[in-house]
This record gives structure tokens, C-alpha cells and sequence, in this order.
């Protein structure tokens, strides 16, 4: 476990304490002369104390930073308006793949506070809950108990429950594009691309600086799928991240086609769209007539 004492003394140390963190078991804020802990994987801080609670463990691994973190890993502010969003498939193996994929570096972890109780009730020990209440419903199933085990067995349907109208209730008050993520969502904004979870609790972000090229397919026939590719290096190595996206994307591909033009002429980025649809590709052809567009076609 590395610990760092806060030292408003040093410059990075300074500007975090500017950021007024909290712990996010505790809710404690964060002040001068604390001992803290990074996860290695999410980079969220607790307070040593806390880490220690948690049997130095988070985001199911046990590695800690070693360096104080730089203020971009640590705290990103969503600067520019969210230009174009998707919610993902939810059926397909590709979606249940991106938490994985985009946990390292160059993908940053950040989130919101969307009410006073969030830290509570998404915090790792209400998910163990669950699944601990969950074992009598298991028993009860299994070896046909008597009827006394009905009572428990609704625990992890009522916890269930209760986090889901909490969400609801705070994520519908949101006073941001947000407020519209009802299930993970993909989203381009002039400098990034991003996941979010439900009303943007969660997020993994890549840095447009960081995007080597986008690549988005329109499938050509009923059996085939749409679909993103996005291409980055991790560790100097290079990455590719597939992901389903709905179809209809494509009906009316004006807002898609602006927002990644956004993004490409701002950071250099390519983006190729891979399609045979006129509609498509008369909006691609449009942005690439307008000049300023790193646009590729591949058509079929």
C-alpha cells in the first residue's frame, strides 16, 4: 500500500486540495496533512484509514499508485458540451467487454454526485450485501426449505429496488445532458469520447490527443451489426476497442456525422465511415465539400 501525506506545500498537492475531494466511503473531505490512497485501476482516493476498511482492496484488485497522480488522472471537468450520444445494445458480448478494456491508461476514470446517499448505496459493500442476501433465496430454491425463508429472501430484491428509485428520483434531476443517459451510453464531445453509466455515475473517457482513428460501420444486410472501432495505444502498444451500435444510428445521421466532424478537426482526428447508404454518405460527402475534415470513405 503507498500512501501519500497531503502537502499544500507542493504544487500538486495544492491543486488537489483545491478540488475539495472527499472520501468516497466516508463522505469525510480531504484536508491538509491527511494520509490518502490511489487506486491503481480508477485512481479514486480514500483516506488510509478507509482503504484499509475496504481490506486494501477496489475495482477488484489490490494496487495502489505509487506516484502522486497528475491532476488530469485524478479530476476531469466535462469542459465542452456533450455533442452526440447512443445508448448501448444491451444484448452482446462486446458490451459486457468495454468495463475491461477500458480500464488502463490512456481511458481516465471519472463521476458525479448525483445526491447524498450515492457513495452509500453504490459502494462496493452494498453489491457484497446483495449477493449475501441473496443466499437464502439460493437455499430455499435448491433444497425446498420451508416457507420461514420468505422474508429474507426479498432483502436483495428491496436493496435492488431501493438503489434503482434512488437513481431514478436524483438521475431525472440532473441539470445536464445527463440527465437523458437511462442506460450506459456512448457520447463524443469536442475533445473526447466516453461510456457513461446510467445518469453518468460512472465514466471512462479517452482523450481525443489519445485517439489514433475512429472507424464507424452502417451495416449492409439484416444478418450483419453496426458497429464502432476505435484505435489507441496502451503502454505503446497498440489497442483496438469494437463495440456494437444500434442501427438506427444511421436514419438520420446528421447529428453523428457533425459531432465526429467536431472532434476530428479540433485534435487531428480520422474518423473513416464505412457504408454504402446515400443518406450517409451524402452528409459525409457534405462535411468533406465544407473542407476542414479529416473524413475517409470506404464505401461498399
Amino acid at each position: 500500500m503507498h500512501i501519500h501525506r497531503i502537502d499544500s506545500t507542493s504544487q500538486k498537492h495544492h491543486n488537489f486540495l483545491a478540488q475539495n475531494r472527499k472520501d468516497p466511503i466516508t463522505g469525510d473531505s480531504i484536508s491538509e496533512g491527511d494520509e490518502v490512497v490511489f487506486c491503481a485501476d480508477c485512481k479514486s482516493v480514500f483516506l488510509s484509514d478507509t482503504w484499509e476498511y475496504l481490506g486494501n482492496r477496489h475495482c477488484e484488485q489490490s494496487e495502489t499508485l505509487i506516484d502522486f497522480p497528475i491532476e488530469k488522472a485524478i479530476f476531469l471537468k466535462l469542459e465542452d458540451e456533450i455533442l452526440f450520444y447512443t445508448s448501448l445494445p444491451k444484448k452482446g458480448k462486446s458490451q459486457k467487454n468495454i468495463p475491461r478494456q477500458v480500464k488502463k491508461e490512456p481511458w481516465l476514470k471519472k463521476s458525479q454526485n448525483i445526491s447524498p446517499y450515492q457513495n452509500f448505496l453504490h459502494n462496493p459493500f452494498m453489491r457484497f450485501g446483495k449477493i449475501i442476501a441473496f443466499i437464502p433465496f439460493y437455499i430455499l430454491v435448491v433444497i425446498k426449505s420451508n416457507s420461514s425463508f420468505f422474508p429474507l429472501i426479498s432483502i436483495p430484491f428491496i436493496l435492488e429496488g431501493i438503489i434503482w428509485l434512488h437513481d431514478w428520483y436524483y438521475g431525472n434531476k440532473v441539470e445536464s445532458t445527463y440527465q437523458h443517459f437511462k442506460n450506459n451510453t456512448f457520447y463524443i464531445t469536442k475533445k473526447e469520447i466516453g461510456f457513461a453509466s446510467k445518469y453518468g455515475l460512472r465514466e471512462s473517457v479517452l482523450l481525443a490527443k489519445d485517439i489514433e482513428e475512429i472507424i464507424f460501420h452502417e451495416r449492409d444486410n439484416l444478418s450483419s451489426n453496426s458497429y464502432c472501432q476505435v484505435y489507441y495505444e496502451e503502454q505503446g502498444r497498440p489497442k483496438k476497442l469494437k463495440f456494437k451500435i444500434h442501427s438506427n444510428l444511421f436514419n438520420n445521421p446528421s447529428t453523428l456525422i457533425s459531432a465526429l466532424n467536431t472532434l476530428s478537426i479540433s485534435h487531428n482526428v480520422p474518423v473513416r465511415i464505412e457504408s454504402g447508404e446515400e443518406n450517409t454518405l451524402y452528409y459525409v460527402k457534405k462535411m468533406i465539400a465544407e473542407g476542414n475534415s479529416n473524413f475517409l470513405i470506404s464505401g461498399r
